[in-house]
């Protein structure tokens, strides 16, 4: 377990490396302001492009997040209650297994097992 642990550490750094350094690179060689403006509001706003881009991302990365969270809350939902459904049934099949050994305890043992397979069948 510890290999994979280090083997996805490792895929993951050489992922974000990168990403690091172009993001860097695209803030330090972008620090002009820009004029930018929102349709229906008025007045613009004059900051780095840079700094939009960067706000454009963080702002698709929590809309991204948000969706990816609501199409999960179903599964877990589901998941959750066959969970609370299983251990109502462990519990149940508890009581019985107990319910079957005091059974079992009251009726006396036959000397005589009866038979596995029916033998006028053959």
């Amino acid at each position: 377990m510890g290999h994979r642990n280090w083997a996805t550490a490792l895929i993951s750094f050489c992922i974000k490396l990168p990403i690091t350094v172009v993001v860097v690179l695209f803030a330090v060689s972008n620090w002009k302001p820009v004029s930018m403006e929102l349709w229906p509001l008025p007045g613009a706003l004059d900051a780095p492009l840079s700094l939009i881009f960067l706000l454009a991302v963080v702002a698709g990365f929590i809309l991204g997040a948000v969706i990816a969270w609501s199409g999960e809350l179903g599964h877990k939902m589901r998941a959750n209650r066959a969970e609370k459904r299983a251990e109502d049934l462990e519990r149940e099949l508890a009581v019985m297994r107990i319910r079957e050994e005091e059974i079992r305890a009251q009726v006396p043992a036959s000397p005589k097992r009866p038979a596995l397979v029916d033998k006028r069948a053959s």
